[in-house]
């Protein structure tokens, strides 16, 4: 297990502040937002202006399908071309108008000294201003095959802004086995970017990254690192008017980070879930605490052992919910908010359990670090708060309530504690 820090420095009961939102609008995790931005740009820049807005076909000497396609003119309910290694790439849509086109572009088996069979990528944009791109298998000197990427982005018609951007990446990178990947991002009127395998000199074979955004911004990734064995991960994604939503999981370099599950939800809220990610960052600044290395004013970044078998849930409606399970194996932790509430969950080590509550305007923290160790804790009403944490064998809870509110606290070490209307009445 690392060992990067103190347990207070997490955990800062007097007060911690939970993470907010996972990124910016419209920003992509790293490393895997520079792969999407080059799809998006080498796939729909170059495809459209090789075509003159009309349908565009590029092989390369290795074989690849490669096609895309803007409207006006294009419209089609699907038009698709094969190379001769078996992938396929498609392109569907219509809707767009001249002063904002609706765009689609798709890449399928991209690259060269390798196994680039069978993959599949179909982009699929309606509406002004819809753009949607999606790459699966490229690379070289790897195994690049099976992998599917799909991209699905419709526009609010009638509301300025929310055109729709969906962008899908599976199985890319060089000297490593990246198959067997499914991204798939999907959004009305939003933002949805996923990617699932994607790295070098790794493993990186049989992830999942599902992303869903109706007026949201939404990012999803699963198994992504360098010199790595990152397999079997997923993560699931979505939003509804929401500014952020964002799950991660098996993403890290140098280690195993495998069968770890990240599921993130909200509406008109934010949430994030972080599973075996190996790094995060937490922030105090609003919408800046990532998956990730972050350095910034105000945070704290964790550098985590790698883990797999780990699983985060974050759900939200009008509140913030974060949830990490990180720094070793068999880990779970589950962060929900409602009504204007915040929770923070955080599983860090072998075998441990941390829940977190916060409804209407109430804070909740759950932290469970070492070995075999649980945090709950719960928090109603504005005022309200709750925290629990248990750390090896020590156990630290405090439940504060305001009028109205109730809080409770409790850890695997016995010590638990309720506060209600205002007053603790055990403890």
């Amino acid at each position: 297990m690392a060992t990067h820090r103190p347990a207070h420095a997490r955990s800062g009961f007097g007060r911690y502040t939970a993470p907010r939102r996972l990124h910016p609008a419209h920003a992509a995790p790293s490393p895997d937002g520079v792969r999407i931005t080059r799809a998006a740009g080498a796939i729909i820049g170059g495809g459209v202006l090789a075509s003159a807005g009309l349908m565009g076909l590029i092989t390369t000497p290795a074989g690849a399908a490669t096609i895309s396609g803007i409207s006006p003119p294009f419209s089609s309910l699907g038009t698709f071309v094969t190379d001769p290694d078996g992938s396929v790439a498609g392109v569907a849509g219509g809707g767009g108008t001249l002063l904002d086109p609706a765009i689609a572009g798709a890449e399928a088996g991209i690259g060269a000294s390798g196994n680039l069979d069978n993959n599949t990528a179909f982009s699929f944009s309606f509406g002004p201003g819809a753009l949607t791109a999606s790459e699966a298998g490229a690379g070289g000197h790897a195994n690049l095959s099976d992998n599917t990427a799909t991209a699905d982005a419709t526009s609010a018609l009638g509301l300025s802004g929310f055109f729709g951007t969906a962008l899908a990446v599976a199985g890319v990178g060089t000297f490593a086995n990246l198959s067997d990947n499914t991204a798939t991002a999907w959004t009305y009127g939003g933002f949805a970017a996923v990617t699932a395998g994607s790295g070098t000199f790794a493993n990186l074979s049989g992830n999942l990254a599902w992303a869903g955004s109706q007026f949201s911004v939404v990012n999803a990734a699963a198994g992504a690192g360098n010199d790595a064995h990152d397999v079997g991960n997923a993560a699931y994604a979505y939003g509804l008017f929401s500014p952020s939503v964002g799950a991660f999981a098996g993403l890290g370099d140098d280690g195993a980070f495998s069968n770890n599950l990240a599921i993130a939800q909200s509406t008109f809220g934010t949430a994030l879930a972080c599973a075996g990610t190996g790094s995060y960052t937490i922030s105090v600044t609003p919408g800046a605490s990532t998956c990730a290395v972050s350095p910034q004013v105000e945070s704290i970044t964790f550098t985590d052992a790698p883990g797999s078998n780990n699983m985060a849930t974050a759900g939200s409606v009008a509140g913030e919910a974060d949830a990490f399970a990180e720094d070793g194996n068999g880990n779970d932790a589950a962060a929900s908010a409602v009504g204007g509430g915040a929770s923070a969950a955080l599983a860090d080590g072998n075998g441990n359990d941390a829940a977190a509550l916060g409804v209407a305007g109430g804070s909740a923290d759950a932290i469970a670090e070492g070995t075999n160790q649980s945090a709950d804790a719960t928090a109603v009403g504005a005022g309200s708060t709750g925290g629990a944490l248990a750390s090896g064998g020590s156990s630290i809870v405090l439940a504060t309530s305001g009028l109205g509110g109730w809080s409770d606290a409790s850890t695997s070490g016995g010590v638990w504690t309720v506060s209600i209307n205002g007053g603790t009445l055990v403890s």
